[in-house]
């Protein structure tokens, strides 16, 4: 391809600069700074992970499973718990029998 541009003097400057630093020829520059700018537009477009998030997914703790549908309306039937953890779990039955819980003072 052949490229005809008219540089403001800044740029151009600039230009000089780089080819002078790269010490290659001038299409060689230009393949390099396109390189260059796609490459940051495209790291702009990742989203950001932190390290704990990173660290976390590394040993498995975040990912997705496939399972039935209701399970967030009956997950307590499908945990492996003692039976009186049900008393502190089972919310709606403290509600339903008058007994919720009071506010700590």
């Amino acid at each position: 391809m052949r490229i005809d541009a008219d540089l403001d003097p800044v740029h151009s400057e600039r230009l000089k600069t780089l080819q002078g630093r790269l010490n290659r020829p001038l299409p060689e520059v230009l393949a390099i700074a396109i390189d260059a700018a796609l490459s940051g537009l495209y790291q702009e477009n990742q989203p950001v992970k932190s390290p704990l998030y990173e660290a976390l997914e590394s040993i498995g703790f975040i990912g997705c499973i496939d399972e039935d549908p209701s399970l967030s309306a009956d997950y307590k039937s499908r945990l492996d718990l003692p039976p009186r953890w049900g008393r502190y779990l089972d919310h709606r039955r403290y509600r339903r029998l008058g007994r919720a819980r009071q506010p700590s003072r």
